[in-house]
């Protein structure tokens, strides 16, 4: 054995097989009956003196073992365990005589091969053991008492003998990791690890990593990736493992996030970073069209790169390059993925405030690509994109200068055609709401007023400060000028002197060589500027005949400069020179020339003086200036943040009717989102945000529960939850809240609006003190209440009436006091609203099959209808209110709806509204006041051309509104109340019936009695009662009783009918539209034509005409709508009447 090697075998049949003479074989395989005993032999052995050795002597019973591990062998079974605890138990030997080994220094050769061969034989049994038992641990099982409902723990014991895979699994491989830790190179000669033997271990670790449950169990995969991490560092397998992830990718995508951490060990904790660019190169050199052709591969591969630039962001980065061609390529989920990696380098990597220029430009190329991405032709790109701005908005990882462009850019795909990128674009608008960098508070119009407010501010302080400036300016001008002149009278007699001196000399005694001392005097290169510098010099020495000669020589080199330019000076030759320069005039040119030398004296001593008084007063004034200063720049800084706030807040505004357009949508993430959107846009008070606020509360109607759910649950946030206070203020808060939504709603609004509070009441967020501080605002009894809120509060009071019917019936005093009292009269709106509410106490107009509830009436003599009588007969006349048509109809259907004889009280409600209109038609007709109410439907008609066309609509329109009433009254209430009544009596002759059956029972039964026309049973029922006909018979004849009564009795009554009376004045009307041609007239006549057709079979027939006719002429598109829909309702009623006039509703 000593003289042999073992070579790693790249099947198992090669151990029998050997090529090389000293290459070690199994010449014979154990047999099974023979394996337990070798194999306790085999574990004593290790557990002996032999240790870790013991496994070169019985490789041959192991090697047996693998070849039979698959048997069904009851002996094969009790072996397994036995020889995977001796190997264990061998391989931690291993490591330590190992340890002790390899720290000496004088081992022989001999030891050497025999360590390694231990070594390479223990590592080899080991990984093949661990290979057919992960095998045998995924099989099916075939034990029926296992349960789906037991615990996973239960699930991996393979027999009841203690055997748990799992656990030896994780010792198994942490035992392999102690002895490649080792310095195990030093066995090889040369130090070189066989490839062949880190194969073996890498792959036996990848074989583990296939297996769902080791990928998820934490502390084995830690494990294995800690080996794996020493292959890499240690032994080389760098490369190999870069090409070994990319294949676990291709084949098992559930291993992208568990080989991401992986490749993180591998580069944290062992110092790898290699590895990463190995990888992505591989990934970089991908065919594009094999990509988009392996979907599963390419997700693994995408999740796996986003994952590894999250965990690893530094190794990525220099690596970038490799992916960034990726954008241009097919694969969708490949360009997600580069956008993601971009994603995480931009949060880990780019965020820091003391980014320098290069990192800087760095992220504003990754920004860039990511503002390209949003418009990406493909829909799960420009998703991905969204929502990788959506992180860095949430992480405040945006720069500031790239915000309002990237608002535009992320607006325009509000109309994106794949829901899932506007889902994603709202979520964007959402986040950056709460998110935004300027203020809890974004209200435009404040926003632009501030911002004017701070600009005309520091244009102020900036013209105060030049001011400022301006003047200190002139004061030290002024200082210095005053100091300037006082030196200047100490030199100015000497320098005078001076200068006559050297003019009184005679021209003859002056040297020929004059002229070139002068030049001498003045250098060539010499600026103008320097000679007056030295000339002041020489002055302020007390040099002043120097001075002179130097002024004289300056006037000769810089002729017809400044101050030397004035024609005064030059002599008569006009030579320039002022010392040539005649007698008479000697003493003016002294002047002149005093006056050059005081002007340049004065000049070159303000500059100095300035400095002067400046350092004096510095020390002063620093204070205020740092303080001027230090506000003008929080100023500039303020009336730029308002500016990009302002810009924000536009921005916002633009995408408001986008989102709008969302709530319609027909897919309900749109919905949801757009909700979601509006509620926190609401929150910091963006203008118009009620816009989208109205239109989602249309949504309340929805079919959709989700979002009937999503609606209410966001008009809970706005207006029933408050932030601190007691609860009264709560109350007040919400009544407040409520009372606003109520006082801006249109009529469609405050239909949905309703729906919103009877479930609010339902579910009890509206609670009771809400319902008592809304009663007090009705009454007006709490203090500051207008008539607006008192409106609303009784708007939202019958609006609750329809979860709860006794907050109205409880209060029914209250409401009839307040609302029909003397308000009603002057505000018909708060009349109409108080019908609404009383309307609210009858409760449904839908009765219940089987309920025999009394229906909730008054009597005809009741306040309420008094009082609506007085309110609706002072209001005929005020034709200024146009609310009194919708009073008429609220009012006549609460009479209709609680009153016991509604019909005697319509009657006398038309005859006393038609005197008030006959009493307005002039005032020169005394005697219409005192006829009798019976004689004024008569005299109406004769006389409707002299009314006013407005009070005439009014009558038309109330006597329209009781026709329809009436009918659906007898329809609805007097044949639900017939129903009632009989069903009763039935319930009361069926218990009667019960008692006279059971005294008959107890008769004889041989008794007969004769039968008469009628046949009759023993109980006394008839035959129609035993058949169940009774009802069906009654129904009938109370239908045809009540179609009697609608033909005959109404509008065809003569002047017996409540409203035959009021025909003839509508049929005017209708027929002469030249004489009567006030528009809201005739609507309200055509109006009540059709309703009292509906009621009468005779009177429609006759009138069928006359309607088309209407139809086919009319110009006014109102009554042209009107008349479509009643005749829907007469095709409902008397279809047979209406069928040969279809042909006609196109006729224009």
């Amino acid at each position: 054995m000593d003289e042999v090697d073992f070579v790693i075998p790249l099947s198992k049949g090669e151990l029998r097989t050997g090529n090389a003479t000293a290459q070690y074989v199994v010449e014979e395989l154990t047999s099974i009956r023979q394996l337990l005993g070798d194999t306790r032999d085999f574990k004593s052995a290790v557990l002996s003196t032999k240790g870790c050795f013991a496994v070169i002597d019985h490789f041959d019973t192991l090697y047996s073992l693998l070849c039979h591990f698959r048997s069904n062998d009851k002996i094969i079974k009790e072996v397994k365990p036995i020889a995977w605890n001796g190997l264990l138990k061998a391989a931690q030997k291993e490591s330590q005589t190992l340890l002790n080994y390899l720290g000496d220094r004088n081992a022989d050769r001999q030891a050497h091969r025999q360590h390694l061969t231990c070594l390479k034989m223990t590592c080899y049994l080991l990984c093949q053991m661990i290979e057919e038992f992960e095998a045998e641990s995924v099989q099916p099982t075939t034990d029926t008492s296992v349960t789906k409902k037991q615990s996973k723990s239960a699930r991996s014991k393979v027999d009841a003998s203690g055997w748990d895979w799992e656990s030896e699994r994780e010792l198994a491989i942490t035992a392999i990791g102690q002895l490649v830790q080792l310095n195990t190179a030093r066995l090889w000669e040369p130090p070189i690890v066989e490839e062949e033997f880190v194969n073996m271990l890498a792959c036996t670790c990848y074989k583990l990593l296939e297996n769902v449950e080791v990928s998820r169990n934490k502390t084995t995969r830690v494990a294995i990736f800690q080996l794996l991490g020493i292959l890499v560092k240690k032994y080389n397998h760098s490369l190999g493992a870069s090409l070994k992830i990319i294949q676990l990718l291709q084949h098992f995508e559930h291993l992208s996030s568990p080989l991401a951490q992986a490749v993180e060990i591998f580069v944290k904790e062992f110092g790898m970073k290699n590895i990463v660019s190995d990888i992505l190169r591989e990934i970089g050199q991908m065919d594009s069209k094999e990509l988009a052709r392996d979907n599963s591969g390419t997700k693994a591969y995408a999740a796996f790169v986003v994952e590894l630039s999250e965990k690893v962001p530094s190794a990525v980065l220099p690596c970038i390059s490799i992916l960034l061609c990726k954008l241009d390529e097919e694969s969708n989920n490949m360009r997600s993925a580069v956008l993601g990696v971009i994603a995480e380098l931009i949060l880990h990597c780019f965020t820091n405030e003391d980014l320098d220029e290069k990192q800087k430009s760095t992220r504003d190329q990754f920004l860039d690509l990511l503002e390209d991405a949003v418009y990406n032709v493909n829909a799960y790109v420009r998703n991905k994109a969204l929502q990788i701005w959506l992180r860095l908005s949430n992480a405040s990882a945006i720069p500031l200068p790239r915000q309002y462009e990237l608002l535009k850019l992320v607006s325009g795909r509000l109309q994106d055609c794949s829901s899932m990128v506007r889902k994603s674009a709202v979520q964007f608008f959402t986040a950056y709401l709460k998110n935004n960098p300027f203020a809890a508070k974004i209200s435009q119009e404040e926003l632009q007023t501030n911002l004017d407010v701070e600009t005309e501010k520091l244009e102020n302080l900036v013209g105060q400060e030049e001011e400022n400036e301006d003047a200190e300016n002139d004061r030290n001008r002024a200082v210095c000028e005053k100091e300037g002149q006082a030196k200047w009278n100490a030199v100015e007699a000497k320098m005078k002197e001076a200068i006559s001196e050297l003019l009184g000399l005679e021209a003859s005694s002056m040297d020929e060589e004059m002229p070139e001392e002068k030049e001498l005097l003045v250098g060539e290169e010499e600026s103008m500027n320097s000679v007056k510098l030295r000339i002041c010099k020489l002055m302020t020495d007390g040099s002043f005949v120097e001075a002179s000669k130097l002024l004289q020589a300056a006037s000769d080199a810089f002729v017809g400069t400044a101050p030397f330019h004035r024609n005064d000076l030059k002599d008569s030759q006009g030579d320039g020179s002022f010392l040539d320069s005649s007698q008479e005039e000697e003493n003016t040119s002294v002047e002149h020339i005093l006056e050059i030398a005081k002007e340049m004296f004065l000049e070159s001593l303000v500059p100095s003086s300035v400095e002067k008084v400046v350092e004096n007063q510095q020390q002063e004034n620093t204070e205020q200036q740092l303080q001027e200063v230090n506000e003008i720049t929080k100023q500039k800084l303020l009336v730029q943040y308002l500016k990009a706030c302002l810009n924000f807040a536009r921005q916002i505004q633009t995408a408001m009717p986008l989102v709008c357009q969302m709530l319609n949508s027909k897919q309900n993430s749109d919905i949801l989102e757009a909700i979601e959107f509006f509620v926190t846009a609401f929150q910091f008070g963006v203008s118009n945000v009620m816009m989208g606020i109205k239109r989602m509360q249309m949504l309340v109607l929805s079919k959709e529960q989700l979002i009937k759910e999503a609606v209410m649950g966001a008009y809970k946030r706005l207006y029933l939850t408050t932030e601190g206070g007691n609860q009264r203020s709560h109350t007040l808060a919400v009544v407040k809240n409520l009372t606003a939504m109520t006082e801006t709603a249109n009529t469609a609004e405050l239909f949905s609006l309703e729906q919103l509070v009877i479930e609010f009441v339902k579910e009890g967020d509206i609670s009771q003190s809400v319902i008592q501080m809304l009663w007090e605002r009705f009454s007006m009894k709490m203090p500051g209440t207008t008539a607006s809120e008192s409106r609303a509060a009784l708007q939202l009071l019958g609006m609750a009436a329809g979860a709860e019917v006794d907050i109205v019936r409880s209060n029914f005093e209250i409401l009839v006091a307040e609302g029909l009292g003397e308000r009603a009269c002057t505000d018909f709106q708060f009349a109409a609203d108080t019908c609404t509410a009383l309307l609210k106490m009858a409760g449904s107009e839908k009765v219940k099959a089987g309920a025999h509830e009394t229906p909730y009436k008054f009597a005809a003599d009741n306040e309420i209808f008094s009082r609506l009588l007085v309110v609706l007969i002072a209001g005929a006349s005020k034709l200024e209110d146009s609310s009194y048509t919708h009073l008429v109809k609220q009012a006549i259907a609460v009479i209709y709806r609680i009153a016991e004889h509604p019909d005697q009280i319509c009657t006398k409600l038309l005859q006393d509204v038609s005197t008030v209109i006959l009493s307005c038609q002039s005032d020169d007709d005394p005697g219409t006041e005192n006829e009798n109410s019976e004689d004024i439907f008569e005299k109406a008609t004769p006389r409707v051309a002299g009314i006013h066309p407005g009070y005439l609509a009014r009558l038309i329109n109330m006597a329209g509104e009781v026709a329809l009433k009436q009918l659906v009254h007898l329809d609805v209430s007097v044949a639900g109340e017939l129903k009632r009544r009989r069903a009763v009596k039935q319930e009361d002759r069926d218990r009667k019936r019960l008692g006279r059956r059971s005294s008959t029972v107890r008769k004889s039964i041989s008794l007969t009695r004769s039968t008469s026309k009628t046949k009759v049973s023993a109980t006394g029922e008839s035959v129609e009662e035993e058949m169940g006909l009774t009802a069906a018979i009654a129904d009938d004849e109370e239908a045809e009783y009540i179609r009697k009564i609608c033909e005959n009795e109404i509008v065809t009554g003569g002047s017996h009918g409540l409203l035959s009376q009021f025909a003839p004045m509508i049929l005017k009307v209708c027929t002469n539209p030249a004489v009567y041609n006030n528009e809201e007239l005739q609507i309200a006549a055509t109006l009540a034509l059709s309703r009292f057709m509906v009621l009468s079979s005779v009177f429609c027939e006759t009138h069928l005409q006359l309607l088309f006719t209407i139809l086919e002429k009319s110009p006014h598109s109102a009554i042209r709508a009107n008349t479509i829909v009643a005749f829907g309702d007469l095709t409902i009623r008397f279809p047979n009447l209406t069928e040969p006039w279809t042909s006609h509703l196109y006729a224009r």
